[in-house]
């Protein structure tokens, strides 16, 4: 048992649970492909508040290392996202080529 005049050095330190929900929601989008784009911010807005939980307890919290990751992760799956998608263009249906040997009726 820890007494409570215990030093404080030598408090065991624990993951931050900001910074595991920031992970653990990063490999959740990246297994969905990036195709849930509020599921990404949710992931950079957890790994910011982890890094903050850390900064401001760091004798109790340890994590920064989980929350820089995720933070990386749905900013690369973002980019990647991004540059896989076509863009949505209005009217495309109007300039479309004909397949052939298919008469148009103009």
């Amino acid at each position: 048992m820890r007494s409570d005049n215990a030093p404080r050095s030598t408090l065991r330190r624990h993951y931050s649970p900001w910074a595991m929900a920031s992970i653990v929601t990063a490999i959740f989008a990246l297994l969905l492909a990036g195709s849930m784009p509020l599921l990404n911010i949710a992931a950079a807005i957890f790994g910011v508040m982890g890094l903050r939980q850390i900064r401001g307890n760091p004798e109790r919290y340890i994590g920064r290392a989980f929350c820089w990751i995720a933070i990386a992760l749905v900013l690369i799956l973002a980019i990647l996202t991004a540059m896989v998608q076509p863009p949505l263009q209005e009217g495309a249906e109007q300039h479309m080529v004909p397949e052939q040997g298919v008469e148009t009726t103009e």
